[in-house]
């Protein structure tokens, strides 16, 4: 197994992305609570929130790349530990994701604007999956071609672990069952 230099590679990037979706946030936020509390702010840039919208998509894209190199060359380990920091560090993100997008919401809670609630709820359950999963899905795919590579049957906890990935809240647990299925797994072969 060679040093895992792309895997860090794609970590360093789901770092790079944490900040990115940050900054987004508060260039969304500020303006808004500005507005709330009757404080004169800059508008809302919305051309420069849906630029680091595209940027943040383009990041975790690479994190995803970089890991699958990372599994095709036969990196050690996937460095759980770090996607395990990254979706810490992402709970405020997704508590004031949700406040901000229920706040627009309720902006719409006119009868000419109503119509546009489904849409635009729903694009902000897409944007925030789609960001949930661009945390874990590096892991998952190393994950797959490890297995693949090394010839290995996947534990229980590794399955569900890969599967909880997918599931909103359960991708921290997730990622907690890959580290300890990756424990044991790399425990179990040196013996």
């Amino acid at each position: 197994m060679r040093k895992p230099v792309f895997i860090a590679a794609s970590k360093v990037t789901l770092g790079i992305l944490l900040v990115s979706l940050y900054i987004m946030q508060f260039n969304v936020a500020y303006p808004l609570f500005g507005v709330m509390n009757n404080v004169r702010t800059a508008d809302l840039q919305v051309d420069l929130v849906f630029i680091q919208l595209v940027v943040s998509l383009v990041i975790g894209f690479v994190a995803f790349v970089l890991a699958i190199i990372g599994g095709a060359r036969k990196e050690f380990g996937p460095l759980m530990s770090i996607t395990i920091g990254v979706k810490l560090l992402m709970i405020p993100f997704f508590g004031i994701n949700i406040y901000l997008w229920l706040f627009l919401l309720s902006g719409m809670l006119n009868p000419f604007l109503m119509l546009g609630i489904p849409a635009a709820g729903g694009i902000g359950i897409v944007l925030t999956y789609i960001y949930m999963l661009m945390t874990g899905l590096p892991d998952v795919i190393y994950s797959i071609i490890f297995l693949i590579r090394s010839r290995k049957k996947p534990s229980v906890i590794m399955v569900v672990g890969m599967l909880m990935m997918f599931v909103f809240v359960l991708d921290i647990v997730g990622a907690f069952m890959l580290k300890a299925a990756y424990k044991k797994l790399l425990t179990s072969s040196e013996s």
